[in-house]
C-alpha cells in the first residue's frame, strides 16, 4: 500500500495563536478556519491542524512539528527567530541554547506562544543525507 500522510492534529493552548506562528515563520499563507481546526498547509501538501485543547494546559502532551528546509530558508526562518528575540535551543530538550549542527546540517527549536508545541526546522534529515547511487 502507497501511503501519504495527509493531516496531524496538534492541540495547544491557542490555535488561531499557534498557527499564526508556525504559519508566520515558515513563510507559508495565512492559516484558515478548519471545521474545529486552524490550519496551515506544507508546501508538500500536508495539512496541519492546531486544535485547542480539551484538556488543562499542564496535562497537554509537548507535541513536535520538525520542517525539512533549504539553507536559505533557514536562515530567513532564523532570523524571525532572532529578530523577535524569541529563545532557541540546538536540543529539544532545551538545554542548549543555539543551533545544533547535527548530521552536517543545521537546526534549531523554538516554542509557540503558548509553550506547547516544539517546533523544529532543520536542514539535513535525521541520519544525514541520502548517499546518491
Amino acid at each position: 500500500m502507497a501511503a501519504e500522510l495527509n493531516h496531524v492534529i496538534v492541540h495547544c493552548k491557542d490555535r488561531h495563536a499557534s498557527a499564526a506562528f508556525v504559519a508566520e515563520l515558515l513563510g507559508t499563507k495565512p492559516p484558515a478556519d478548519v471545521a474545529i481546526f486552524t490550519q496551515i498547509t506544507t508546501s508538500n501538501g500536508v495539512d496541519i491542524d492546531f486544535a485547542d485543547s480539551v484538556v488543562a494546559p499542564d496535562d497537554l502532551n509537548n507535541s513536535h512539528l520538525a520542517f525539512l528546509v533549504t539553507e536559505e530558508e533557514f536562515d530567513t526562518t532564523f532570523a524571525k527567530i532572532t529578530e523577535r528575540s524569541l529563545p532557541h535551543w540546538a536540543d529539544p530538550y532545551r538545554t542548549t541554547e543555539g543551533i545544533n549542527h547535527n548530521d552536517g546540517g543545521r537546526g534549531v527549536y523554538v516554542l509557540d506562544p503558548g509553550g506547547t508545541i516544539a517546533v523544529e526546522f532543520l536542514t539535513v534529515p535525521y541520519g544525514g543525507r541520502p548517499k546518491s547511487a
